[in-house]
């Protein structure tokens, strides 16, 4: 099974966690179009749509999943905030949609009930998956993570310069930092969550102007360690979660 990135960004977010017969895709922020031609248009595998907040780069297009007979899950907030009567999800329960097994927990962003999400399959163990949000309260180190997908969005050295230099603005500046997760703030919840157990870390939505990928990576990989991979959700990223890949 993959992790596929078809888009990580304010342009639009979408994730596949894809195997020969299964998919779950991860944010409604690109057009159902393009998840089809990803998965070469066998829709049938689509176990169902997760959709952590209501912010256009994430749910832009729920609809058109909703009108394939595609079922959408998200909190209450999210659906009353976008006008949809679809699948409610709450943080405590566990769901089952085909192998994918999926429990959601709230995180801190400026939206009416932003979600994060545990995933397990089979195939893959235990995956976190976390995006827009200023940090992450609960710990999980129990749950001996094996696949960690989570934001680290910008650098308050990086932006506060930026500002320093006219480069931004100061109100922009203030909002991000409320909102979004910072290098520092991603580093001490890898440090808090890893274990033996940790094959896979893969840094989402870095901002365009406010991060430096290679720099995130390495100071990422200095926290993990040499038995840990580390990406960056970049458009066409894939991974390979596999447990047992041979």
């Amino acid at each position: 099974m993959k992790f596929r990135c078809l888009g990580s960004g304010s342009s639009g977010n979408c994730y596949l966690l894809e195997g020969e017969r299964e998919c779950l895709v991860i944010e409604a922020g690109l057009p159902f179009k393009i998840v089809k031609q990803a998965i070469d248009f066998e829709v049938g595998k689509i176990m169902g749509v997760l959709v952590s907040h209501e912010h256009g780069d994430h749910a832009k297009y729920v609809k058109e999943y909703q009108k394939a007979g595609i079922f959408v899950a998200m909190s209450n907030g999210t659906a009353e905030t976008i006008g949809s009567d679809d699948y409610i999800i709450r943080p405590g329960y566990w769901y089952q949609y085909g192998g994918f097994n999926i429990t959601p927990f709230k995180v801190v962003h400026d939206a009416a009930e932003p979600f994060g999400f545990i995933i397990r399959h089979e195939k893959i163990g235990t995956m976190l998956f976390v995006t827009d949000t200023e940090y992450i309260k609960p710990n999980f180190k129990a749950l001996k993570l094996n696949h960690v997908m989570v934001e680290c969005n910008y650098s308050q050295k990086i932006i506060d310069s930026r500002v320093s230099q006219g480069d931004t603005d100061k109100g922009l500046r203030d909002r991000v930092l409320q909102s979004h997760m910072e290098l520092e703030t991603c580093k001490s919840f890898i440090e808090a969550n890893k274990t033996a157990s940790l094959y896979n870390v893969c840094l989402l939505h870095l901002s365009d102007g406010n991060s430096n990928e290679s720099k995130f990576k390495e100071e990422i990989k200095q926290i993990v360690g040499a038995g840990t991979e580390v990406f960056v959700a970049d458009k066409g990223l894939e991974i390979v979660l596999d447990l047992c890949p041979f």
